[in-house]
């Protein structure tokens, strides 16, 4: 892999010095997109505005330290896997250790070797793009190309513990598409595949970006998950999404509910000031759905837990 396979690689480099900043980036400014700070703070909140794919971090700066960086970033879901290459002057085996406690992947020692420097970055990111591309194929539903039911197993918890964590509202949505069933028995699976794959971009493009994510949950069945919004917004984007999916005008002449393909949700909504545990949310927001199938179909029904 060659370094335009990783150009639209972003590399974070964080040093206090900056003469070391300015040769780092001479050197990596035509292969990646650089960002640069010059201490452990304004590192993290880079981080937090635009999560790069590497960090070349610099071990001993005034205020926070490099280790201290590299572990807050290993504690957070969300941040634990990119990878960190240090920038370290120190050669004593008790610093290596803790480097590696830390959770670095390598080391590039001062003065910098300008060879060394770029193979280790080309080589991390290589590894990182590769570790990326297959996790993103086995948390792909094969057929609509969103998450898929175990994506949402794995990503849900954490990211409900963060709303936890953080006190910010959280919303399980559960969305079926109305007699479907019908709807492949009269048009076929081929049609109905189309169909489903047609909804599923649909809905994922009504998810505000990093406040929540799609998955296929089972057969016609998709769980929307949002953070971090209030009871107001989830509800829009509930509204919109039902009516996007009707905007698309696919013909359903086995639907006793419209002319066209609609959806049907259950929204289980927990406000920053509950803990309610994420099972029970889960199964809220499943029986809500079913409220709203025995309602009629092609609407919603929301309930905020906890009130």
């Amino acid at each position: 892999m060659d370094f335009l396979n990783l150009k639209s690689a972003d590399v974070l480099v964080v040093d206090d010095q900056p003469s070391n900043i300015q040769l780092m980036n001479l050197l990596l400014k035509d292969h990646y997109n650089i960002f640069m700070a010059r201490s452990g703070e304004e590192a993290l909140k880079i981080v937090e505005n635009q999560v790069p794919d590497i960090i070349l971090l610099d071990v001993t700066m005034p205020g926070m330290s490099g280790l201290e960086v590299c572990r807050l970033l290993k504690q957070n879901p969300l941040y634990e896997n990119i990878p960190v290459i240090f920038i370290t002057a120190l050669g004593d085996t008790d610093d290596e250790i803790e480097c590696w406690k830390a959770g670095c992947v390598d080391f590039v020692r001062k003065p910098i070797n300008h060879y060394t420097l770029i193979n280790r970055v080309k080589a991390h990111l290589t590894l990182k793009f590769q570790s990326d591309a297959l996790r993103k194929v086995a948390l792909t539903d094969g057929l609509t190309g969103v998450g898929n039911r175990r994506s949402f197993d794995i990503d849900a918890p954490e990211a409900f513990e963060m709303c936890v964590d953080n006190q910010v509202p959280c919303a399980i949505i559960m969305i079926d598409l109305d007699f479907f069933k019908g709807f492949n028995d009269y048009y076929g699976h081929l049609v109905g595949d189309d169909c489903l794959k047609l909804v599923a971009e649909t809905v994922a493009n009504q998810v505000p970006k990093g406040r929540g994510k799609l998955a296929r949950y089972g057969g016609e069945e998709f769980v929307m998950m949002l953070t971090g919004l209030s009871e107001e917004t989830i509800e829009g984007v509930i509204k919109s999404t039902l009516q996007s999916v009707e905007d698309l005008k696919i013909p359903h002449e086995q639907s006793l509910c419209s002319k066209f393909v609609t959806i049907t949700a259950g929204c289980a909504m927990v406000k920053s000031n509950r803990i309610v545990p994420l099972e029970e949310v889960i199964r809220q927001a499943d029986e809500l759905l079913y409220r709203a199938k025995q309602a009629g179909r092609n609407r919603y029904i929301s309930l905020s837990m906890g009130n």
